[in-house]
Parts: structure tokens; sequence; C-alpha cells
């Protein structure tokens, strides 16, 4: 804190001490023997602790009456914003405006000289304090002026860059953060609810955290947790993280990491904050079977939203567990889950720029209402290793590795700073042991998170505000709003993408690896790399409080109609060296056999069956003898030789949808591998295989008609020719919508 007096009146700076203080309350006193200021002594104090970032008003109360008090930068008020509570006799209501944030025009340290032009030295006013010039009118009507620094309330929040990024580099990475680039969270959590008298910051709101075992005792997580008393879920649920276990398991911490981006708390001194700093926290353990937590997650008296940070690239459709997601979406919660960090790990996939790895192995990915997230870095690009497709819905933030003395070709890009563990880092293995940013004061936090798993939980923090916002909020309601309100490429023209198409040479042609963004018939702008865009805090709770005036929000509240198309041998080959199956569909009848007829359905979510794929031995690649699905024993024994040319076969094969309207997506792209039929991570590999559904994002709210002459189109290309007698057996288009 500074006492700040005009022309040759001295300047005093509190000792540290003082500006310790300054964390838990603050005091203003005048300066004393001006000709133009008044001798009596005014003192002023914090009676009630705000929050400058979130804009909760601190209190200001004066030992003597004063006319008046005014600042220089924050607005005084009789009567507080957020809840209407009237100040008392010598008190006013402090807060600095949102637009101190908005400009994006603060520093990041206060060391820097701000002098004014009147010789005064000022204090420069930074993301970790302000300084604030009070001027009080005294009862004889003289003045006198003070100056105050408010400290930031949680220490390490000026190095989230993902909360609010002003092209700070604390982390030493070659390249800073792009000023700008941030989940646009601050005017968020200003929004004042009328009815509650609460601001937006999560309350009431409740998420499971579906990882590996949150450090229930980690200090800016512990009053976040929530149990929620299920008899006999004592090694699932709030298990907590042993130290053994973190020296066992390298990413043992990866749940209290994506916890503390969630939810961690605000204005308690320690650490960095949440998006959604005061919701609640259940940590599910995902080594338990999956089953037993979905089940558990069902059983909840509270619960609003699903993180799931964690993959399971393996393809195989039990029944029992797309049940479970089918209950959870019914029952109005929300699962978020990560698309995973595999885009160009391979020789194939860099040379074109693709992904190497089909997202849509898990079930994860293709329960069409699940959420899917990418990762945004802090440049304002899709993260070098975030992966793309069709079923992607929304990108959050999830940066690059940070800095690292040991690998400085890793170093170009910030991390995500958030909570680590309880424990000394030293007695496990550090993610931050040789980063510039570690310190002994931030020894329980981490700067080196990131993957589609953080960037997932920054969005589950932000669907965690909405929730707030509109407490009966169905899924179906938080996926459009996500889609409506989310950045695309006309907002952040660093997002630009074109198609990209490269020659083939096992084809011999032209083949497309991306569409990059487009417009489909219904005005939504899709792209494979982004989804609907990069997730805005503000616009979605924005758009939450009026989705009842939306007539497309309101009419969510009821679940969409199941459609599922029952025409006869949908597919052909389409060219003589099949090579190109179209399957074409129609006759879509609901659950009760009743017939869309000529009623018009808006398209909520769709799935393509394509378990009935199986190869032939004929093809244009040697692999496709032993890649043929054959029963005899003689190739179950070359189960290796097999599993190889399966996937050979698999990474060529291509998927197109076309809607009715004419919009195209790539469901798989080529050189995208995939361990359908391999036998690779299953016993049989045919075990759960049938019903394989495949969702796209991109049809979104496009109208699904009986129109012989317009046709919802899936394309499959192939090295191997592919038994259609097969895969007409069980292929069909299943669309969820709501009628027109």
């Amino acid at each position: 804190m500074k006492i700040f007096c005009k022309k040759g009146l001295r300047t005093a700076r509190i000792a540290a001490a003082v500006s310790a203080m300054i964390l838990a309350g603050s005091s203003l006193s005048g300066c004393k023997d001006s000709k133009n200021l008044s001798n009596d002594e005014v003192k002023l104090e914090i009676a009630e602790e705000g929050d400058l970032i979130t804009g909760k008003p601190y209190k200001i109360r004066a030992s003597r009456h004063l006319q008046d008090l005014r600042a220089e930068h924050g607005d005084l008020t009789a009567i507080n914003p957020v809840t209407g509570e009237h100040a008392g006799e010598n008190e006013w209501f402090y807060v600095l405006p949102e637009e101190y944030f908005t400009s994006y025009e603060l520093n990041y340290d206060s060391d820097i000289d701000s002098s004014d032009n009147n010789g005064n030295d000022g204090e420069a006013n930074s993301l970790k304090a302000f300084t604030e010039t009070f001027r009080a009118t005294l009862s004889d009507g003289k003045t006198r002026e003070t100056q105050e620094t408010f400290a930031v309330t949680d220490p390490l929040f000026p190095d989230e860059w993902h909360l609010y990024n002003i092209g700070q580099n604390p982390y030493g990475v070659t390249a800073p953060p792009l000023k700008k680039i941030d989940l646009n969270v601050i005017p968020a959590w200003r929004i004042i609810l009328p009815e509650d008298k609460k601001q937006i910051d999560g309350s009431g709101v409740y998420v499971a955290v579906w990882d590996q075992p949150i450090d229930l005792n980690h200090e800016d997580l512990r009053d976040r947790i929530y149990d929620p008393g299920i008899p006999g879920t004592a090694d699932l649920i709030n298990t907590g993280l042993p130290l053994e276990y973190l020296q066992e398991h390298s990413d043992g911490y990866h749940g209290t990491v994506m916890a503390g981006i969630i939810a961690a708390s605000a204005m308690n001194k320690q650490g960095g904050r949440g998006v959604a700093f005061n919701s609640y926290l259940t940590s599910f353990n995902m080594n338990s079977d999956h089953s037993l937590s979905l089940s558990a997650m069902l059983k909840m008296n509270r619960l609003n939203l699903v993180n799931a940070s964690i993959n399971l690239l393996v393809t195989y459709q039990d029944p029992a567990v797309w049940d479970l997601y089918e209950a959870l979406y019914e029952n109005n919660i929300a699962l978020i889950n990560s698309q995973g960090n595999d885009f160009e790990n391979g020789k194939q996939c860099l040379s074109v720029h693709t992904d190497c790895t089909f997202p849509q192995t898990a079930v994860f990915k293709r329960y069409p209402f699940n959420i899917h997230v990418g990762a945004l870095n802090s440049l304002g690009v899709k993260a070098s290793y975030g992966s793309t497709g069709a079923n992607m819905w929304v990108t959050g933030f999830g940066g690059e590795f940070g800095a690292h003395a040991s690998y400085p070709e890793w170093s170009y890009g910030a991390a995500i700073v958030t909570t680590l563990t309880s424990y000394d880092p030293r007695d496990f293995r550090d993610p931050d042991e040789d980063s510039p940013w570690r310190t002994e004061e931030n020894k329980y936090y981490t700067n080196t998170m990131n993957g589609t798993s953080a960037a997932t939980a920054s969005v589950s923090g932000a669907a965690a505000l909405a929730y707030q916002a509109r407490p009966r909020m169905t899924v179906s309601e938080l996926r459009y709003l996500l889609a409506k309100t989310s950045r695309n490429d006309t907002v952040m023209p660093a997002l630009a993408l074109s198609p990209l198409e490269a020659e083939d040479d096992v084809y011999d042609e032209k083949i497309v690896f991306d569409y990059g963004w487009q417009d489909n018939a219904a005005g939504f702008r899709f792209s494979n790399w982004y989804g609907f865009g990069v997730a805005d805090a503000e616009a979605l709770v924005k758009a939450a409080l009026e989705c009842d005036k939306d007539p497309v929000c309101s009419g969510m509240k009821e679940l969409p109609e199941k459609y599922v198309s029952a025409n006869e041998n949908p597919c052909a080959y389409t060219d003589d060296s099949k090579r190109l199956i179209t399957c074409a569909f129609s006759d879509f009848q609901n659950e009760e056999g009743e017939e869309l007829g000529r009623n018009e359905l808006i398209v909520d979510a769709l799935t393509y069956d394509v378990s009935g794929l199986n190869y032939l031995p004929e093809g244009i690649i040697e692999d496709c003898e032993l890649a043929a699905s054959a029963e005899d024993e003689e190739k179950t024994e070359h189960n290796e030789d097999r599993m190889g040319a399966v996937y050979t076969a698999n990474a060529f094969l291509e998927l197109i949808a076309e809607s009715e309207s004419g919009t195209k997506s790539l469901l798989k792209p080529v050189y995208a591998n995939w361990d359908y039929r391999s036998g690779s991570d299953i016993p049989s590999y045919d075990e759960h295989l049938e019903p394989l559904d495949i969702a796209t994002s991109a049809f979104y709210q496009e109208p699904l008609r009986e129109d012989p002459d317009r046709k919802y189109r899936l394309n499959v290309r192939s090295v191997c020719q592919i038994d259609v007698d097969k895969l007409n057996k069980n292929m069909h288009l299943t669309v969820y919508g709501r009628r027109r």
C-alpha cells in the first residue's frame, strides 16, 4: 500500500508486513500538514473483503464523517450492486469496473515505473496489484487524496492465461501467449443473477470428475468436495490420493489437476482459481469398472455434469454401457469428454497434416449426445497434439507443453497452471521439476498441464457456470448453447482453415483429408478441427439466461424423438473398380413403428451403424486376403499378421457422410488408424461390435425429410473390397430430432 500526497508532501511506503495485511483487509490513511488538505486525520478501512477480478464489492468504512468519497478508477456506491445491501453511515461499496479487464491493458507485474506528469511516482496497475486513488471530502469541504493497492486474492491467478490472457510469460516459453486468447470468463463472473442476488461462480452446481482420484487434501480443493453418500462406493467415490499411488503412477495427479481447472477455490489467498470456483466436485476413480461408475453417477441426488478427461482407444460397444450414457442424457446430466491427443502421430499422417488415430474408437466418442472437446493453445490455434474429428463439438483451452530445461524444443508454448497435489513434489515425479516456473511457494501447483484433458475441464467449468444460470438445463440445451455461442474463424481469424486435399499413391487419386470450415444448411459453422468453435464463458452464460426467449433453445426441454432408416439394402458399389460404396437412407420410423412420412425432423444428433463392415480378399493391396474376415482356424492362428493386415486396410478406409441439404462430413479420413475387427484389444474381435454407431456433428439442426431426390448418404472408400451383403445387414442411419 502507498499513501500519496500532492506537491512536496511526503510519500510514505508501507512496509512489507503491511502489504501482506492488504490481502486480508486494507486501510487508508490521509496526510497532514498540507495547505490544500485538512490537518484532521482520516482513516479508511476495508470492512468487508471483495475481489477485483469478479467485481465482488469491497465495503469501505471511514473513521469519521465525510461529505463525499470518490475513486479515480473504480465505482463507489451506497448500495451493494450485487446484494442490494445499503451501506451504513460513512460506508461505501467499491468495485473496479469490468472494462479494466476487457481492455487487456493491465501489466503482469507492478514493477513498471508509472510516474505521472506532475512528478508524483505512481504504482503501475497490474494483474497482481491495482492501485486506486481515493479523494475524500471532509465536513469542512476540504479534500485529501490517498492511494490504496489492492492485491489479487489468489496469487497464481495472474499465471492462468486460459482465464485471462494479457500475454504474460512467467513460464519462460519461447512463444509467449497471445493477448485476449482466453475463456472470456471474467465478464461471466460479473453477471449478477437478480433473483438470487448472486454472481455467477458455479454455486449450486455439482460436477463428477471421472479420472484418477482427486487429492481431497489439497489446499485449493478440500472445500469443494461433495460426498453423495452412496453406500458401497468407498473404493469408487472420493477415495483420496495416497502418496504411494503417485509414486507408482506417473499420471496419478491427473484427476487433481482437472479438478483445479474446473473448481479450485477462489479468494482464499492460495494458488489460482477454477472456472466455476464455487461449484462442488465428486471424484470417481477411473480405474473402477465403467458400468459401476456410470451407475453410481445416476444414483447421485445432485449431479449436473461429468468431466471425463479420459480416453479408451478400443472399438466395442457394450449395449449396457451405451444404455447408461443414454440414461445420463435422459436425466439431464451432461458428459463432457476429451477428444484425444493423437494428431500427426505417424509418418503418413504427418505428411498430410491429419489425425493418425480414428477418434471414434471408444464408445465415449460415439455416443452422440456426449460433448467432445478439442484443444486450443495460448497462441489461438489448435494445440499441436489435439485430435480432430466429425464428432467434435467445441474447443477448450489445453495449451502446449510449457518450458522445460531438458526439452527446449518442446518449450515454445505455455501449458495450463492448476492444482497438482498436497504432497511435496520431490517425493514423486514432479512434472515441473525442470521448469523455470517452479518455486518453493508454488510447489503444490503445476504449470505444465496440457492436452484435450485440460481443455475439457475448461469447458466443464464454463458449463457449470451455465448450469448455475439455468439450473434445469437439459443436455440438448447445453449442446445448442455451446454450438451457438462458441467462437469460430469469423470471430477469431487465427482459426482459419482451408479444405485439405492431397494425392495418395495407393488410391492413385486425390483424397480429401479435411473440409475446413463449413456453414451447414441450418447456419451453424463447423469444422472437424474445432467443432463449432472456441468456448466463450460470457456468451454461454448470457445465452443460458435467455434460453426461454430463444425458440430453438426453449424447444429442447423435452427429449428428442428417435427415427431409424428402414429401407432394405441401402448400400451398393457405385464404381466399376469396387472401391467406392454409397449408402442412401429412407423409410424412417420411430420406436413405435410410425413412419416419418411428410413430417420434417430437425436434427439434434445422428449416427451411422457401420458394424457390417467386413473385408473381402480382393483389393489393391496385398493385405486384403489376410484382412478378410474368415472364420477358419488357419487365419486365427496367424492373429498378429492378421491384426497388422486389418490395421492397414482400416487405415486406408474412408467414410464421408452427406446430408440431404448437401453438407459433407469427413467421418473417417484416410491414414487414421482404427482397431476395428483387428482383435487387438478384446478376446474376440466380433464381441460387442454390433451395433457400431459413428456420429457426426456437422449436420446439427439440419432437416430430415422423406424426399426421394434428396437423401442422407454415406460414402465408403476402401482399398479392400467390402462384403456389401454383410454391410447391408446392419447399415442404417439413426436420427434424433424434433419435428417442425
